[in-house]
């Protein structure tokens, strides 16, 4: 195996493993986001995933908020080393054709934004029903909670943008 071959590799585990992190970010936050809106109801409360039990809704909320927040960082760290990768790929060629992986991450400014703009409405609905904030909180607290995808959906931007290149 020649070092193109191992990037190449490399780069599809990358790819792989944002995707997978994105769709597990999104799950998290349907799951979150009908636990909020149904309330509290008898525990115990399953953390998806993990399959932890817990007997708090807080407890359920912070947790599920918490893997939301990790699978966003795992998804940004995946897109990252996906470009990292395909910079190492010595022919040109093969470069260009891996930017044609069907990856949702690799997709159009239209499904970035709907991407985007959904995990930012779970981010600031959720942090009003659980942290009881109001006004202007729920947004900057979405903000900081869909930081970590807004990060993802850029660098995937940035890697869609060197196939113009």
């Amino acid at each position: 195996m020649n070092l193109d071959e191992l990037a190449i590799e490399y780069y599809h585990s990358a790819l792989e493993l944002a995707q997978k992190s994105l769709i597990a970010g999104l799950t998290v936050s349907g799951i979150a986001y009908l636990s909020a809106i149904n309330g509290k109801h008898e525990s115990p409360y399953l953390i998806p995933i993990l399959e932890i039990e817990t007997a708090s809704f807080n407890y359920f909320s912070i947790a599920l908020l918490t893997l939301f927040i990790t699978c966003g960082a795992l998804c940004a760290h995946g897109i990252n080393k996906a470009i990292e990768n395909w910079k190492s790929v010595a022919d040109k060629e093969i470069s260009i054709r891996l930017l044609q992986a069907p990856n949702i991450l690799i997709s159009g400014t239209i499904v970035h934004s709907l991407l985007y703009g959904f995990l930012f409405m779970v981010g600031a609905s959720l942090s009003e029903i659980i942290f009881e904030v109001t006004g202007w909180k729920p947004l900057a607290v979405g903000s900081l909670i869909s930081l970590p995808y807004y990060v993802a959906l850029s660098f995937a931007s940035r890697l869609k943008r060197m196939n113009r290149l």
